[in-house]
């Protein structure tokens, strides 16, 4: 099924990162939407260094943002958090890259949902491996917390193409 360029960016122009949420949970075929969405995206030599933890028990969400001080901090936390983490055994130079490519796409598969969500990267590692008890071989790299936005976010001023566009190596015709 191919999406037309105006879907696409209509997507990628209207997803804002949201900190307010209602306290209504997130369906889990939703849940399984955004992991599947993460699943998909690429990642080189398809490394597929990722692992999830999906988080929607309300006293678990309470205590991790103990330990993300001054991002939760500032947050009406939603009903999930979904961590990101790197599986150590699969991990390649290209790593960080591939983690962003998985967050993208939850990201704008919970917007095509209906839902809010934004990216969290602030908070002591050691207190979140301990409070999730992970394995030794995962690193938690990224929250994304979601739910269903309290309120619509306008867009933030963008730079022009023209200003963005370093410079233009192109053939002559």
């Amino acid at each position: 099924m191919a999406v037309d360029y105006d879907t696409l960016m209509r997507i990628l122009k209207e997803r804002r990162s949201i900190r307010r949420f209602k306290p209504d949970p997130v369906e889990k075929a939703k849940i399984d939407m955004l992991i599947e969405a993460a699943r998909w995206a690429p990642s080189a030599g398809n490394a597929q260094p990722w692992e999830f933890v999906v988080i929607t028990d309300r006293e678990t969400i309470q205590e991790l943002k103990t330990v993300m001080t001054g991002v939760m901090g500032n947050m009406k936390e939603g009903p999930l958090l979904i961590l990101l983490c790197i599986d150590k055994n699969r991990e390649t130079a290209w790593t960080g890259y591939d983690i962003g490519c998985a967050l993208q796409n939850i990201l704008l598969c919970a917007h095509s949902l209906g839902l809010g969500a934004c990216a969290i990267g602030g908070f002591d590692e050691e207190m979140i491996v301990q409070l999730l008890d992970l394995p030794e071989n995962f690193t938690p790299c990224l929250f994304v917390t979601a739910g269903y936005p309290e309120k619509r976010v306008e867009a933030p001023k963008r730079r022009s193409i023209d200003d963005i566009v370093l410079k233009e190596v192109a053939t002559d015709e």
